[in-house]
């Protein structure tokens, strides 16, 4: 910021105020001496008070009183254009921040889903097992023989011996049926 400089000539009786600007033009304002015989920096003519440049002010010219009037303006909206920069630095920081939390959480979760995916996959696999051997032995017979020594429980067949015979496939039921016909035979014989 180029800063507001109060001048004053005694040799020609008069005082001004004179600022730089990026051009290096020099914006002069007179005043009479003795009034108000302060420099106002860019600072001061930007935090000072509506009042308090009321006062500064009084004595000028309507062309100088503008031009300050807008360099004050000028000065204010850069103010406030930086502070706008700094507020939008601020929240990209931030949602930057929150961003990089989310993608996290996101990734987590992802991991997660996959690790759930390849359980379901695995609990899947086992069902449809299940499934495929449960429709197998409801599709084939299964064989339940009791065999019973005759009579007072002596001997080497004593008690009750039960086989099941697993699953079987269609074209092993003739074998099936042999093996049922074979226990019974030997089962009569020692009756």
């Amino acid at each position: 910021m180029s800063p507001l400089f109060l001048v004053c000539s005694e040799e020609q009786g008069s005082c001004g105020m004179t600022t730089t600007n990026k051009g290096n033009k020099a914006l002069k304002v007179k005043r009479e001496p003795g009034e108000n015989g302060t420099s106002l920096t860019d600072e001061e003519l930007v935090t000072m008070s509506v009042r308090e440049l009321n006062q500064h002010l009084r004595g000028l010219s309507k062309e100088e009183i503008l031009q300050l009037k807008q360099r004050r303006r000028t000065l204010k909206n850069r103010g406030y254009a930086a502070s706008c920069r700094v507020k939008r630095v601020t929240q990209k920081e931030e949602l930057e921040k929150q961003k990089a939390q989310l993608q996290k959480e996101v990734d987590k979760l992802a991991n997660e889903n996959a690790s759930m995916r390849v359980e379901l996959d695995a609990l899947r696999s086992k069902y449809e097992a299940l499934q495929t051997f449960a429709r197998t032995v409801a599709r084939s017979p299964t064989v339940g023989v009791g065999v019973r020594a005759g009579g007072g429980g002596g001997g080497a067949g004593g008690g009750v011996a039960s086989s099941v015979i697993g699953p079987l496939i269609p074209g092993k039921v003739a074998t099936a049926t042999s093996v049922i016909t074979i226990v019974k035979s030997k089962t009569d014989a020692r009756s």
